[in-house]
């Protein structure tokens, strides 16, 4: 079951998803841009997703993005 996150900005919602791959081997982060625009990254170990969705988050919120 995918994790979804929220986020609001000047009437724009963005997307952050973290789901498993299908194979079960790592992680997917997919973010979904308010004009429909996917970026979707890999991620092998649960350290490194952990670390890696930190720092998105904190750049997301840093530009203005606010949890929905």
């Amino acid at each position: 079951m995918p994790m979804i996150w929220l986020f609001d900005r000047d009437g724009e919602r963005l997307k952050y998803e973290i789901c498993r791959q299908d194979n079960g081997d790592g992680f997917l982060v997919v973010v979904t841009q308010a004009d429909g625009q996917k970026k979707v990254e890999e991620v092998a170990q649960p350290s490194e997703l952990i670390e890696k969705s930190v720092v998105q988050m904190k750049q997301l919120r840093a530009d203005g993005w606010k949890i929905g």
